[in-house]
């Protein structure tokens, strides 16, 4: 008797670890010698800028720059000034699960920034940075799919459809854009740039043949110093990249973010020179069918079937929804006119509730407005969003939050109303531990008198057709066919007529 299993190869890469953190930074600063002296700082916002990303085995680090900008008021002046200020950091974080060579998924934000005097000439400065990260771990299965052989022993064989979910590509690619602005003309041009923040949205993703076709943009926010006054801008930068993607796969689904690595603005001539540098990220989820064999038997004579069981990723769904935050943010000098408001996520947590996962995530708000004197003054708050979701049992939920759209405030009586949408992204997934043959050998020959050509065999609780077919020697056909069976099921405590075959 000449069996052997056919086997298949299922190739990709799971998401070995998914995290969200958050890491403070400070640092010393001296006002250079060519600006003047600190009267009072009015605000400070920061920008990540992602330089590489490293994976050893075991930690993953990620290097960068949080460049600070600070606006004050000199000494003997009334109109501000802004400060940037570079700090160098590097995120590490440990995990068995990190291997050299894997891909990882980065985002940075600064959700939180601050700075203080310590005297006229010197400051001191802190951010807040929250990290997202993914690492995606390669990995190589044989499956066995079917057995081939045994004509004439009457082999029996349990095919199990399943549907899995793999991942057969992580991509990614850095490119640069830049354009030359101008306000709008209802504002005054540019004299000298106090402020300009990046925001990045969510980029929406599709497959045009081999190719990941990535399309979002850019808001530009910029506060500068007009005449005698402040003013402000607002810009918006599209951008499309496309991705190579190896194989386009059946069923697939990009998850896509898009990092800041450099980010240049200047004023020249009432204009504002923009030159950004992006990383786009990808990792494509894709749904595959496959086919395995779950048990083996013959009628004709023993075989020896050892079964072991193969790890697959059962369902991946993946969703998202936007909540709104709202909160009026209490002002110790009423406003009159915003010039500046971003909302960013700073920690996101997430705690059981009956049926899935309620995750509430912290939203940093920083206004900057003008006083009814026109004085420049800065204000924040922290502001709580939640969101449901469903997980059903035995599935994990990853989750991811950012702020998406323009956050807004408007002065009302008491301070000023913040509002903005806060984007939750999360992928449900289930493993399960699926049993297969493995090994299929030649089985002793038993030493036994003449059988009965019919048994009469209740069905017990948990029990299949299969199951009982094995045991008694006969097929599922056969059982059906003598019982009259319209399928491959029979009800608990029914009495069939097993016609055996084994000889």
């Amino acid at each position: 008797m000449d069996m052997e299993l056919k086997r298949v190869t299922l190739e990709g890469y799971r998401c070995a670890a998914h995290m969200m953190f958050s890491q403070e930074e400070t640092l010393e600063s001296i006002v250079p010698d060519a600006c003047p002296d600190i009267a009072r700082i009015v605000s400070a916002s920061g920008k990540v800028l992602l330089k590489d990303k490293e994976l050893g085995e075991g930690t993953l680090r990620l290097n960068g720059t949080a460049r600070v900008t600070v606006l004050y008021i000199p000494e003997g002046e009334d109109l501000p000034r802004s400060l940037e200020v570079a700090i160098p950091f590097q995120c590490v974080r440990d995990d068995p699960q990190f291997h050299a060579g894997c891909p990882v998924l980065a985002d940075l934000q600064a959700p939180t920034a601050d700075a203080r005097t310590i005297n006229p000439r010197k400051m001191l400065v802190r951010v807040g940075l929250a990290v997202w990260a993914a690492a995606y771990e390669k990995e190589r299965r044989e499956l066995s799919a079917d057995l081939e052989g045994g004509e004439g022993e009457g082999l029996q064989k349990r095919i199990v459809p399943r549907k899995c979910c793999v991942v057969p590509e992580v991509a990614e690619k850095s490119f640069t854009f830049s354009d030359v602005l101008r306000p709008p003309a209802s504002r005054p041009e540019i004299e000298e740039l106090l402020l300009c923040r990046a925001e990045l949205g969510t980029a929406d993703a599709k497959f045009i043949g081999k190719k990941l076709v990535l399309k979002g943009d850019v808001q530009l926010s910029a506060v500068y110093r007009a005449g005698e006054g402040v003013s402000q801008a607002r810009f918006e930068l599209p951008y499309s990249q496309i991705l190579d993607i190896g194989e386009l796969p059946d069923e697939g689904e990009p998850e896509v973010t898009v990092a800041l690595k450099s980010a240049d603005c200047r004023a020249r001539e009432g204009e504002l020179e923009v030159a950004l540098e992006l990383l786009a990220q990808a990792a494509v989820w894709e749904r595959r069918s496959v086919e395995l064999i779950g048990d083996a038997y013959c009628v004709g004579r023993p075989i020896d079937v050892e079964r072991a069981p193969v790890r697959l990723c059962t369902l991946a769904e993946r969703s998202a929804r936007r909540e709104m935050g709202r909160k009026l943010c209490e002002s110790g000098i009423p406003a009159k006119q915003v010039l500046d408001c971003a909302a960013a996520v700073s920690a996101l947590a997430g705690a059981p509730a009956e049926g899935g996962m309620e995750f509430t995530a912290q939203v940093n708000a920083a206004i900057l407005y003008l006083s009814e004197d026109d004085a420049l003054c800065g204000v924040e708050t922290d502001i709580p969003v939640t969101c449901r979701v469903d997980v059903p049992e035995g599935c994990q939920c990853a989750c991811r939050c950012r702020t998406v759209g323009e956050a807004t405030a408007v002065p009302v009586t008491g301070g000023l109303e913040v509002r903005f949408e806060a984007e939750f992204a999360w992928t449900v997934t289930r493993e399960e531990q699926v049993a297969c043959v493995s090994d299929v050998k030649p089985g002793a020959v038993e030493s036994m008198g003449p059988r009965p050509s019919v048994v009469i065999r209740r069905v017990e609780r948990g029990e299949a057709l299969w199951d009982i077919a094995k045991s008694c020697g006969s097929t599922v056909g056969d059982i059906c066919s003598a019982n009259g069976l319209p399928g491959e099921e029979a009800e608990v405590g029914t009495l069939l007529l097993i016609p055996a075959r084994r000889s």
